[in-house]
């Protein structure tokens, strides 16, 4: 059967006798306004309901209400989830419960919230993952442009067209994937991409016309291909594999990976990151050029400055170029010179 919306009833008015799961309900139906994906949405929910249920045990309720939710018992619900989940696990439940105890403030359900009283565990202060091998992106976008003799068909305007497009965005390897023609607009010399991040956010990204003109050939060799494809219609996938369907993120993956080893930087690309060690090559290399970090943040999508700032810690050579540049700095070095 097909997927049908939920019935939507009037909502009952929330007090502190309430069933936590009738708070819960109206706080996800509230976040979804908002429209978060669905994973988004579900990960909230178990957040609240798995440290809730640990409070239930703790305290022997058979059913938590919303005035069950004071300090002392949610540190010790807290303090059993720690138990057998990471500290990132820990993180994004104590912002799920943060979220949810304003919620219920704003409802007028709650007078405040008890997280402050909540440790929560600190973020660990870790660099990008960028490859090593400073002549990386030179040599894989080199390799992407030429065939690869071991590919059953091999298509190199196609592989170039993506791996550029990682190399000059900074790009999230599953925003690749869902990009459609019409995530590609404005006239020549004023191109974009417009691109649907995490939390369904959209951002636009400008496209240079060395990129343009990539993806143009990259177009005009599918149209040879496919002539099926509806190349005008704005829903059609931007980046298609070898039987022309979407590509997606395995198969993306995989493309770079083999482009990564016929460049000869595999070794130098960090376990782990793959895709996502092109976006953080670009995120370094762009501080490195003299992009500010607010810009960077708005290109990259990141909802916190702080996650963006991780990238100063590894341009060291770069910000010590800046600091060398600087004005104050040739000032300094004159004065010491004129002192010997």
């Amino acid at each position: 059967m097909p997927n049908t919306p939920p019935k939507l009833t009037a909502r009952r008015r929330l007090s502190a006798d309430s069933p936590l799961g009738d708070a819960l309900d109206a706080w996800i139906v509230n976040l979804g306004a908002a429209k978060p994906s669905p994973a988004t949405l579900e990960g909230y929910r178990r957040d609240v309901e798995g440290i809730a249920a640990r409070l239930a045990v703790l305290e022997d309720h058979e059913a938590v209400v919303v005035a069950d939710l004071g300090a002392r018992p949610l540190r010790g619900a807290f303090a059993s989830w720690a138990s057998d989940h990471a500290a990132s696990s820990m993180r994004r439940a104590h912002s799920a419960w943060s979220n949810f105890f304003a919620f219920l403030a704003s409802e007028g359900v709650v007078e405040g919230s008890p997280m402050a009283a909540i440790p929560k565990p600190k973020t660990p202060s870790s660099l990008p993952r960028s490859i090593r091998a400073r002549d990386a992106v030179p040599r894989l976008l080199r390799v992407a442009a030429t065939q690869d003799p071991r590919a059953r068909d091999p298509w190199p305007g196609r592989d170039l067209a993506v791996a550029a497009t990682f190399c000059v965005t900074g790009i999230r390897e599953a925003e690749a994937a869902s990009l459609d023609l019409g995530s590609l607009v404005g006239e020549e010399g004023a191109r974009r991409l417009e691109v649907r991040g995490k939390g369904n956010k959209m951002r636009p990204i400008p496209v240079d016309d060395t990129l343009g003109g990539v993806l143009d050939v990259y177009l005009k060799e599918r149209a040879r291909r496919f002539p099926r494809h509806d190349l005008d219609h704005p829903s059609t996938a931007l980046f298609v594999d070898a039987r022309g369907q979407r590509m997606t993120v395995d198969q993306i993956r995989y493309l770079i990976e083999k482009l990564y080893v016929r460049a000869g930087v595999r070794a130098q690309v960090p376990a782990g990151a793959l895709v996502h060690a092109l976006r953080h090559t670009f995120a370094t290399s762009a501080l490195e050029a003299g992009a500010d970090v607010v810009e960077l943040q708005e290109l990259l999508g990141h909802a916190s400055l702080e996650t963006t700032r991780r990238y100063l810690s590894a341009t060291g050579q770069g910000l010590r170029e800046v600091i060398r540049a600087h004005p104050g700095g040739a000032a300094l070095r004159q004065a010491v010179q004129e002192a010997d």
